[in-house]
């Protein structure tokens, strides 16, 4: 329940339909509108950030599923985001929210957070029952130099639980690259050999270094999951959480 009476919630009713009354022509209007009468009423001692005080107190009742004891209330729901509005009885709302596609960078985020990789880290993060830090990085641990001699940029691990000093390090299956990608996989670095070469190289080098520095570092292979021909995660996720405990097995209660 609310921190608010039932005594209260009449005067939002009462000015919400006082609202309606002094403006005929209107079917819906947004929460906001209603703060100054709130205000007059000793509802709200004062207003903050467009009706904040009040869509506070929507959003509580809202959570305790109380949203009938203010019936005019409409929530105008997208995503987690709610926009609070007051309908006359029998009106028909028409939404003005205008939905926009997201951009370039909202899109590969997306696909991120949808990917394999990010499956099998998630998975592990819940098997180990922790957060673990994705590409981190240590500033031991570099690549080769940069082309004007001087910088280098520093090795990104996939996953590094700092508690557990554990690296780990997802492998692809070799036979999954699509074949766009192994042109560029062929393309010659400025270390003077292939990427495929390179990545190899910053492989072994990420495993060398991290055990000389006492860090448990272990391969995630992409081939041990079922895949489908296309070479994506079938998502079993049983199945894959019997693969990563085996492979974890020291880390795992």
């Amino acid at each position: 329940m609310s921190k608010y009476s039932n005594k209260i919630y009449s005067k939002i009713n009462e000015a919400v339909d006082s609202y309606f009354e002094s403006n005929p022509d209107l079917d819906f209007f947004p929460a906001k509108k209603l703060m100054p009468s709130l205000i007059d009423a000793g509802v709200f001692d004062r207003d903050r950030k467009n009706g904040l005080p009040l869509r506070q107190e929507l959003k509580t009742l809202d959570e305790n599923d109380e949203l009938s004891l203010i019936p005019r209330v409409y929530p105008e729901r997208f995503g987690h985001d709610t926009y609070w509005y007051f309908l006359r009885e029998n009106a028909q709302f028409v939404s003005n929210h205008v939905s926009v596609e997201p951009n370039a960078k909202e899109k590969r985020a997306e696909e991120r957070a949808d990917s394999d990789e990010n499956y099998i880290l998630e998975l592990i993060d819940e098997l180990l029952n922790q957060k673990g830090s994705r590409k981190h990085t240590f500033e031991f641990l570099q690549g080769d130099l940069h082309q004007n001699g001087k910088t280098r940029t520093k090795l990104p691990i996939d996953l590094f639980y700092e508690d557990l000093n554990l690296a780990l390090e997802l492998v692809e299956h070799p036979e999954h690259k699509k074949s766009a990608i192994k042109s560029k996989e062929e393309k010659v670095t400025v270390s003077g050999v292939s990427r495929a070469e390179q990545r190899k190289k910053y492989f072994n080098r990420k495993k060398s270094v991290l055990e000389e520095k006492g860090k448990t570092f272990i391969q995630i292979p992409i081939k041990d999951f079922q895949v489908d021909t296309s070479g994506q995660l079938i998502r079993d996720k049983v199945e894959d959480t019997r693969v990563l405990r085996a492979l974890l097995s020291r880390f795992v209660d």
